[in-house]
């Protein structure tokens, strides 16, 4: 196999994030969504049973191992998402300057008489604040608040449905980032903690509250990394301060635009991508990314620059929500969104050169000696035109610091453990191998570069570059070791 024919076929650098709904879950549909692109599934925990989602889990490890890849799992957890409670007939007509109630307990059939999952809110609101429902498509002004009992206005008409959320911009609540429902689904992550690398925490407004996250999860003695979603005003104020405290971060652009003015998003999101490459913090765009696709087999013109422009803006992954969940066209899907990243991939590689003097440094991240690695391999890579950079690390610390460099070349991370190659998954430009037993530098080249040319990656005459990363009893990133394939 050429490796032209490598580049065609072979997964983007880009991860995709495929979020797992009743179109997917399937193991044959599992199957294709990886050979598709897929780096990482994406299980929802505001809808399904516990059992749901461990058959899931099951047929994802399995088509991952039919397919030879090592996927990831982030499991989403609920957070404090507030939603309508059932309506009587299910639908409701909201005509402008119609009255609604919002009360603790329902007195009547009334379908204009709405409750909340989050029974204090009609205590919480104030006259004069501002209520969305179904993703700020309907909105009402409170024009009189009781106990237990508020009134509101219509100010945008439309309907409303059973169990859609509401959004509060601007009202200040006193809820904890982690619901009673949260605990418990990190019971079920406990029972999984081998193939559970991810968990989102939902509605995020201080470091705090990724802090409480990091305590429950070692209490229960699960190693899964922490993934912020990014969707209140509050998460965008302690923003910095937010990076810091995690492993990743999601722009969930669904909530944050009805949170926020919807004109803030892209700036917000070009903001937050920004911060996370400085802070080597992997960062997923998501939300609405190819929404059309739930019911087309194409994507509109605006959804494919979406995505085009957050691949130029620097996003480690993107992401799948409805489109592979509940949509006709789930794998249609991975695949257009792979084609979309390939092209912004190509273009942006026309000005690499430029960036890599631009480089954000990596002190604090890495060894000094380290990072003097990392850069060297990433100029021999452009230098020598290397198709291939292989690193040996134990924490995946030296892989990520190279993704961030943004390489011409295939990062190849040897690891000693499936769950740190599947932690990679969502790490841009890095594939995962997993070798379980320390080898020298000069054997980890060798293994390398045979793995390559089975893969159509590297040919007689290319020059491959290894970095060792933080490798028991040697010093961090002593060299870097250049090796031309015969």
């Amino acid at each position: 196999m050429t490796r032209e024919n490598y580049e065609a076929l072979a997964p983007v650098r880009t991860k995709i994030v495929a979020t797992i709904g009743p179109a997917s879950r399937a193991p044959n549909v599992l199957r294709r969504l990886i050979e598709a692109g897929v780096s990482v599934f994406r299980l929802n925990f505001s809808h399904g049973t516990h059992e749901e989602h461990a058959e899931v889990l099951v047929n994802i490890r399995a088509a991952s191992r039919d397919a030879g890849r090592h996927v990831a799992v982030l499991q989403d957890l609920c957070g404090p998402k507030m939603r309508l409670g059932p309506i009587p007939g299910d639908l409701v007509e909201c005509p402008l300057g119609e009255e609604f109630t919002l009360v603790t307990e329902r007195s009547s059939d009334n379908p204009r008489e709405l409750t909340c999952t989050y029974r204090e809110l009609p205590n919480d609101l104030k006259p004069g604040e501002t209520v969305l429902f179904a993703d700020g498509t309907v909105a009402m002004t409170v024009t009189d608040a009781s106990r237990g009992r508020t009134r509101l206005k219509v100010t945008l008409p439309g309907r409303l449905r059973s169990k859609q959320g509401i959004n509060l911009p601007g009202t200040e609540l006193a809820v904890k980032s982690l619901t009673d429902k949260d605990l418990q689904d990190l019971d079920w992550t406990a029972r999984h903690a081998a193939d559970v690398q991810f968990v989102g925490l939902s509605f995020v407004r201080s470091p705090e509250d990724v802090a409480w996250l990091r305590r429950e999860l070692q209490a229960r003695k699960c190693p899964a990394r922490v993934v912020v979603k990014i969707e209140k005003p509050q998460a965008v104020r302690h923003l910095e301060a937010i990076v810091a405290a995690t492993d990743a971060v999601m722009v969930a652009r669904g909530d944050l635009g009805v949170e926020m003015d919807v004109y803030r998003v892209p700036a917000i999101q070009k903001q937050v991508i920004a911060l996370c490459n400085q802070a080597h913090r992997p960062v997923i765009t998501a939300t609405q990314m190819l929404n059309s696709m739930e019911h087309s087999s194409r994507p509109t013109r605006a959804e494919a620059s979406d995505v085009f422009n957050a691949v130029l803006d620097g996003t480690d992954a993107v992401m799948l929500s409805g489109e592979t969940a509940v949509g006709e066209y789930p794998v249609e899907s991975v695949a257009t969104m792979h084609q979309i990243c390939a092209e912004a991939e190509a273009h942006r590689k026309a000005v690499d050169a430029e960036c890599q003097r631009k480089l954000p440094p990596l002190a604090g991240f890495i060894e000094r000696i380290t990072e003097a690695a990392v850069d060297a391999a990433c100029l021999a890579a452009h230098r020598l035109d290397t198709p291939l950079i292989v690193v040996a690390t134990e924490s995946g610390r030296t892989a990520l610091a190279l993704s961030n460099r943004r390489p011409p070349a295939t990062i190849l991370a040897l690891t000693r453990t499936e769950h740190l190659a599947r932690t990679l998954a969502v790490c841009w430009g890095v594939t995962a191998v997993v070798q379980p037993e320390p080898a020298t530098a000069e054997a980890d080249l060798t293994f390398a570069i045979q793995w390559a040319q089975g893969r159509g990656v590297v040919r007689s005459g290319d020059y491959v570059a290894l970095v060792r990363g933080q490798v028991p009893g040697e010093s961090p990133g002593r060299a870097v070791l250049v090796r031309r394939v015969s």
